[in-house]
């Protein structure tokens, strides 16, 4: 069966897309105040849906994991953003899939289900940087230093 590729600059498209997708998701856990209003909308959002698990109330320990989370995702939205690349979407897959891994993890142990819309998205994005794009080896990711040199030359 023939999967079909990507071309390079969709590719580099998904992978824009996906950093804003990050930014617009994410920027809110990396302020105390913001996380707070968000986390509160979801456990409404989570009652009013009568989903399964809990939402624990927050302690200052959840809201600087939260804060250091959003900080480190935002920063790395930004850069997917504004210089998107083979290299930075393979990456951005893998922890895509640790997400959805640890995510599926907190619900299978007592979280609230509402996680799951995010994992959805994380899934989604995660296969999507993992798609075969046309021109690219698998070798490509990372570049070899041949492939860097290459590179140099064409920009030169």
């Amino acid at each position: 069966m023939h999967i079909p590729a990507f071309a390079s600059d969709r590719y580099l498209r998904i992978v824009r897309t996906s950093g804003w997708y990050d930014l617009l998701v994410t920027w809110p856990f990396a302020l105390p105040w913001t996380f707070a209003w968000l986390y509160a909308q979801l456990n409404l959002l989570a009652q009013t849906l009568g989903l399964p698990g809990t939402l624990h109330p927050l302690d200052t320990t959840h809201m600087l994991l939260a804060n250091l989370l959003g900080s480190v995702v935002v920063v790395w939205s930004v850069a997917r953003i504004v210089a998107p690349s083979l290299l930075l979407g393979r990456l951005d897959g893998v922890a895509r899939f640790l997400f959805a891994a640890w995510q599926i993890y907190a619900v299978a142990h007592g979280a609230n289900a509402i996680v799951l819309g995010f994992t959805a998205f994380e899934l989604m994005f995660g296969v999507l940087q993992w798609w075969r794009v046309d021109g690219a080896s698998a070798a490509a990711c990372p570049p070899g230093p041949a492939r860097v040199k290459v590179r140099a030359r064409a920009a030169a």
